[in-house]
C-alpha cells in the first residue's frame, strides 16, 4: 500500500508548486513587458531627436540661401515647405505619438509645428532680431528654437546656429 501512495504522489504537482511556478511566470512576464515598453519609448525619443535634427538641417540650408529663417506661418504651409524645404518630409514634422486631434499641431489632419512646446507635437518658435515673435510672413526671422517633449518629460531643444 505504501508503494501505491508513493507512485500517486510522484505523478503530479502539488497546489503549492503550481502556485509558485505561476507567480514566477507572472513576475517574469511583468519584467519583460516593462522592459519592452521602455525600449519602445527610447526608440520614439530617438525618432524625435532625428526629426528635430533633420528639421534644423533644412532650416540652416534655407538660411544659407535666403539669410533668414521661415516664419511659423510659412513652415506650417505644406506648399511652402515643398517649394522651399525640398528634402524635408512631412513625417519629420510628426511626433511619433502625434494625434490629428491635437489642435496645436494639426491643420486639416496634417502635422504642423506648434507655436509653443506641446506634448505629442514639435514646436517652432522664430524670432526677429529685436526678439519679437516671428509668426507672420514679411517679418525677417533671425533665429529659431525647435522643441520636442521626450517621453519622460525632458525637452529636446535645437536653436538656430547663427
Amino acid at each position: 500500500m505504501s508503494k501505491t501512495l508513493l507512485v500517486r504522489r510522484e505523478q503530479g504537482f502539488t497546489l503549492i508548486e503550481l502556485l509558485i511556478v505561476s507567480i514566477i511566470v507572472g513576475i517574469l512576464a511583468t519584467l519583460v513587458a516593462m522592459t519592452y515598453s521602455g525600449v519602445q519609448a527610447k526608440n520614439r525619443n530617438a525618432d524625435r531627436q532625428a526629426d528635430v535634427n533633420s528639421l534644423q538641417s533644412e532650416l540652416e540650408t534655407y538660411y544659407a540661401q535666403k539669410s533668414q529663417y521661415p516664419s511659423l506661418q510659412e513652415l506650417s504651409d505644406p506648399k511652402w515647405r515643398k517649394a522651399n524645404l525640398k528634402d524635408l518630409s512631412e513625417d519629420a514634422l510628426k511626433d511619433p505619438r502625434w494625434d490629428k486631434d491635437v489642435e496645436a499641431c494639426s491643420v486639416k489632419e496634417r502635422p504642423t509645428p506648434a507655436a509653443a512646446p506641446t506634448e505629442k507635437c514639435y514646436s517652432y518658435q522664430a524670432t526677429a532680431t529685436d526678439g519679437s515673435t516671428c509668426t507672420n510672413v514679411g517679418i525677417v526671422c533671425a533665429q529659431y528654437t525647435i522643441t520636442s517633449t521626450l517621453e519622460g518629460g525632458e525637452k529636446y531643444v535645437k536653436s538656430s546656429l547663427n
